[in-house]
């Protein structure tokens, strides 16, 4: 049997024995335990002075080499119980873009007494070791490494207490609700520039740019947009509105992009929403299956990104992510 397929049956084998949930209790089917390199030479020593003992007939030795191996046992005891009945609850998990370092916030809930030195993380992210008496909040750090909805995989908890002859450890699945975005490419120019996009002519935004008008004066109006000379001729108290320009609008299409492959052409298309986001300009996407009108603001641009990060996923989810933009953004 391949290398390949060990790993594929040992990962089937976790998820049947320690299936993902958004919240795991450590009981003694999900607890793992072994002797460390030390417990081992600690046993070998054991064992040399037990032979010791009975070629040359030494109590004490015997008593020493009895010693020995009680406290060993006692520590393998020790070890199973500092883990046992801990439970891990995932609270939430930030955004982000491949390669960022994801924010996981998490609960440790100690299940009535206090536990020492607890290490967690995931392999080749950030570890953490903690002693706590009473629940605990934290926060670890996972660089994400594909679009889509985000799943970092099985996190490692394990413990050496209280001699560090043995080593309890358990991996937990947790499930997390959150999306990483692909990863942005601002090399190219956005479409507007490359005389590529659709112009739809000039919007316009509530801004301090240009005078648009009257309205009758609230009581939430600034004092400096009150038309002061106007009521003075009329005793009529209105406020000045005035419009700022925000551009004209950009197309957005996955078909017409310099990617090649399509990760990249996905990484393209986010750069190009976060750049016509800064520049105040609306923008429009276009990908199989999907179109959003020309728009801007956050909402808008949080659904564009939720378009791009479950495009072609497999996502059962992904249409009902989508659709939470709904209107004009504000």
């Amino acid at each position: 049997m391949s290398e390949g397929a060990v790993k594929r049956r040992y990962r089937q084998w976790l998820d049947r024995r320690i299936p993902p949930a958004a919240q795991v209790t450590l009981d003694q089917k999900r607890i793992f335990i072994l002797p460390t390199k030390g417990g081992y030479i600690w046993l070998s020593v054991a064992t040399l002075i037990f032979i010791l003992a009975a070629n040359y007939v030494n109590s004490l030795a015997f008593g020493l080499s009895f010693f020995m191996v009680s406290l060993f046992m006692l520590t393998i005891l020790h070890t199973w119980r500092n883990l046992a009945g801990i439970t891990l609850v995932s609270k939430s998990a930030g955004s982000g873009h491949v390669g960022d370092l994801i924010p996981v916030h998490l609960q440790l809930q100690t299940g009535g007494r206090g536990r020492q030195s607890v290490r967690l993380g995931w392999p080749e992210n950030e570890q953490v070791t903690y002693s706590f008496e009473t629940d605990l909040d934290l926060s670890l750090r996972v660089k994400a490494t594909s679009r889509g909805w985000f799943r970092p995989g099985r996190m490692r908890v394990e413990s050496l207490y209280p001699l560090g002859f043995c080593r309890a450890w358990s991996w937990v699945q947790l499930e997390m609700h959150t999306l990483i975005y692909p990863r942005p490419d601002y090399t190219h120019p956005v479409p507007s520039l490359l005389g590529a996009g659709e112009g739809a002519g000039v919007q316009t935004r509530s801004g301090q740019d240009e005078f648009a008008g009257f309205r009758r004066f609230k009581e939430t109006d600034l004092a400096g947009h009150v038309d002061w000379k106007g009521y003075a001729r009329t005793s009529e108290l209105n406020t000045k509105l005035f419009e700022e320009p925000i551009g004209h609008q950009v197309k957005l299409s996955l078909k017409h992009n310099p990617g090649v492959s399509l990760e990249d052409k996905l990484s393209v298309l986010v750069g190009w929403c976060l750049k016509c986001e800064s520049t105040n300009k609306p923008y429009s996407l276009s990908v199989p299956g999907t179109e959003l009108a020309a728009n801007g603001g956050r909402k808008h641009l949080k659904q564009c990104l939720e378009t791009l990060a479950l495009f072609a996923s497999g996502s059962d989810r992904a249409s009902d992510s989508v659709k939470s933009g709904g209107g004009r953004a504000e």
